[in-house]
């Protein structure tokens, strides 16, 4: 009786363990793509919609475009004349008119074209200030291409909003304003300098401490674990006098020498493939007259391929993401990268939430390319190695 009792607690416990197994890879993946659908749906939305509808709320495609300003009263006779060159680039599925509160019912409105005949007419309610007039879609061509007049009763006219369609708008604009052709270029730079400069220190570093004995190996591999704890922000003060004392500031050189270094990460990866390349291949080279050097550029370096590209992805993916030193040390507006070309669509007097959506989307197209193609070098470069034959 004891045994099965036992049996059952064992059992009720992996079920338990599994079932929160699943619940946190559950939760994992909800926490990634619930910002990731907000930020999509939002690069499809205007400023205004995106502002007034909840986060999940889906796009309406549509956008109420102001194409006149200003103050003309209807009354008597009165016409208002939307020429063609304000309906430049712009549809007319409806126009709104933002007027003076409705006072009493007689408030009808009417659309006329470039020969005066009637399209299309609306009345707004009492003690409203919107009257939207709803263009058919026969007229809607011509309407934008020629213009029209508005004519009413009793309505004093401030404003004149045209009803379009809002699709790819956003993507427009941050990929032109914000310039980021130039940022994918400027990114690459880094990237390619960067990149290489990581695998040869990472590299070499990992090969001396694999293969030879000298005094201070310890303390040399204990130096990099501990300076990987030191928070990066407590040394930015010096890092940045050094760099502006040396002439580096607001060039491209700042940011690649200060990311081509190697770290702890990549000095792990190097040494777990190093430590599964047997020491009879440089006796065998050194025995048939080669140097160090041929032993590790002609023999041991072709061999940590998947670890060189694994921290190639991982230092890739850091340089993309990072904000910070390009803002900080490239703040020219010709070496933006990426990451800080949507900047200039924050502002003192409000942010372009959209437009940044869209270029959010945009920048993290090339990442999830990169990843699907590569990511069984990311798998591999992690596992392979750390299981020792």
């Amino acid at each position: 009786m004891k045994h099965e009792i036992l049996r059952i607690n064992s059992y009720g416990d992996k079920v338990l363990v599994r079932n929160l197994k699943y619940l946190l890879l559950f939760l994992a993946a909800v926490s990634v793509i619930l910002p990731i659908v907000v930020v999509f749906l939002g690069s499809f939305k205007t400023s205004e919609e995106f502002n007034r509808s909840k986060p999940f709320a889906l796009p309406t495609f549509t956008s109420n475009t102001e194409i006149w300003k200003g103050t003309k009263n209807l009354a008597d006779g009165g016409t208002l004349t939307i020429t063609k060159k304000m309906l430049e680039k712009h549809e007319v599925r409806k126009v709104t008119l933002i007027v003076d509160p409705i006072e009493d019912k007689d408030n009808a409105v009417w659309i006329s074209d470039k020969s005066g005949s009637i399209v299309s007419r609306g009345e707004g309610k009492v003690g409203e200030s919107e009257i939207t007039i709803a263009i058919p879609k026969g007229a809607q061509k011509d309407l934008a291409k020629e213009g029209f007049s508005i004519s009413g009763e009793n309505a004093t006219v401030h404003r004149v909003k045209v009803l379009e369609g809002f699709f790819l708008d956003n993507y427009i604009v941050a990929f032109s304003k914000g310039n980021m052709l130039l940022g994918f270029l400027n990114t690459l730079i880094l990237i390619f300098f960067s990149g290489i400069g990581t695998v040869l220190t990472g590299s070499m570093t990992a090969f001396v401490l694999s293969r030879f004995k000298f005094k201070g190996k310890k303390i040399v591999y204990t130096a990099f674990l501990w300076i990987a704890l030191i928070p990066t922000i407590t040394t930015q003060v010096a890092t940045f006098q050094i760099i502006y004392k040396l002439g580096l500031y607001n060039t491209r050189l700042s940011c690649i020498i200060l990311s081509m270094g190697t770290d702890i990460i990549g000095i792990m990866i190097y040494l777990q493939f190093l430590n599964n390349i047997s020491n009879s291949l440089d006796e065998s080279a050194i025995i048939d007259g080669a140097s160090w050097w041929q032993v590790f550029t002609k023999i041991i370096f072709p061999l940590l391929q998947p670890a060189t590209v694994t921290i190639l992805i991982l230092k890739c993916i850091n340089l993309y993401n990072d904000f910070y030193n390009p803002l900080l040390y490239m703040p020219k507006q010709s070496l933006m990268v990426i990451s800080t070309s949507l900047y200039k669509f924050k502002g003192p007097f409000g942010t372009n939430w959209p437009v940044i959506c869209a270029g959010v989307v945009i920048a993290l197209i090339p990442t999830l390319i990169t990843f699907i193609v590569l990511q069984r070098y990311i798998y591999g470069g992690m596992v392979t190695g750390s299981v020792k034959e």
